[in-house]
């Protein structure tokens, strides 16, 4: 018997969240978003939130490493402090996205989108992946860590990564 916490919509996770519970790693989201939600500190740790509208949220202090965001939209939503490592935002909408002090380490950043997004002090490293990443546009862009490979990626001056290049 499946676990009924794999999959949960829009409406159920708020009003478990709004009871207290953050912890709703692993789950699935089944409806279209959770558009403009402020979700503080939750765990989304290892959930498949692939396709989810997330823009405007405030998931500031959340857990997201490992999770599954692919073509998520992150307009203008806050990730300050969060933890994304591990995270697989391929495709992703990341314009005016605030990734301030968050950690991207081993995260996927494939055909992903950041004009705009802050990444004030944001942890880039461990064997994060930038392929074919815009980076243009973005704010307080962080040193790369060790590890990091880069392919045909824009970063935030303009300046085009033909690659494959790994920083070391």
């Amino acid at each position: 018997m499946e676990d009924e916490r794999k999959f949960i919509n829009r409406r159920k996770l708020l009003k478990r969240y709004a009871a207290g519970e953050r912890d709703f790693a692993g789950i699935r989201i089944s409806s279209s978003g959770l558009d403009g939600e402020d979700l503080r500190e939750i765990d989304l740790s290892g959930a498949d939130l692939i396709g989810v509208d997330l823009s405007g949220s405030n998931l500031s202090h959340a857990n997201l490493s490992g999770a599954k965001m692919l073509c998520v939209n992150l307009t203008n939503a806050n990730l300050s402090y969060a933890n994304l490592r591990g995270v697989d935002l391929s495709g992703a909408n990341c314009i005016g996205t605030d990734f301030s002090n968050a950690s991207l380490n081993d995260a996927i950043l494939t055909a992903a989108i950041f004009d705009g997004a802050n990444l004030y002090r944001a942890a880039i490293g461990g064997t994060a992946k930038f392929i074919k990443t815009d980076f243009r546009g973005a704010k307080n862009f962080p040193p790369l860590g060790e590890g990091v490979l880069v392919y045909q990626t824009f970063r935030e001056d303009g300046s085009f990564f033909k690659g494959p290049d790994w920083i070391e």
